[in-house]
């Protein structure tokens, strides 16, 4: 009994270990090219979806404090609201922000902006050390779900209770 245990063991055993040790075929070989190619392309597609999303890492100073508001008004956007950029969190409140363009928002000066809070941050001027206040809005554009951090230079509304910058 123990022969026969044995000899069936053996005769699973030795075809796995010479498959493994065997030359592979170019059938193998093209599946594995094919799937590194697959997760090449993979790799590219999420690259391109990062740059149409246009997001990238940024640091700035940090604030020496932010004060957050609530607010709930709608308006739309300031003629020159392309020169500013959009953010994920209020800019001097986190060492790492993911930055937007407007690129790919596919907005105009006529797109309705629901603004849910305000946040003033206070930062130390490098030149004269004097504390210098700059106000930020967290946006939603039109019916998206994805909100930003805006600068106030953004919105068309001027308004009278903020700080100067």
């Amino acid at each position: 009994m123990k022969k026969s245990l044995a000899a069936a063991v053996m005769t699973l055993i030795v075809p796995l270990v010479l498959a493994g040790c065997a030359p592979k075929s170019n059938n193998q070989s093209q599946s594995k090219s094919s799937s590194s190619s697959s997760t090449q392309t993979t790799a590219q597609s999420d690259s391109q979806s990062s740059s149409a999303t246009t997001a990238n890492q940024t640091t700035g100073p940090r604030a020496l404090k932010v004060q957050y508001q609530a607010a709930s008004f709608t308006t739309t956007l300031d003629h020159e609201y392309y020169e500013e950029h959009l953010y994920k969190y209020v800019p001097g409140s986190v060492d790492r922000n993911k930055t937007y363009t407007w690129d790919s928002k596919n907005v105009s000066t006529q797109t309705k902006v629901h603004v849910d809070k305000k946040a003033i941050a206070t930062f130390k001027d490098e030149d004269d050390h004097e504390n210098e206040h700059e106000t930020f809005y967290r946006i939603k554009l039109g019916n998206a779900a994805q909100k930003y951090w805006v600068n106030d230079d953004v919105l068309q509304n001027d308004h009278e209770n903020d700080y100067d910058d």
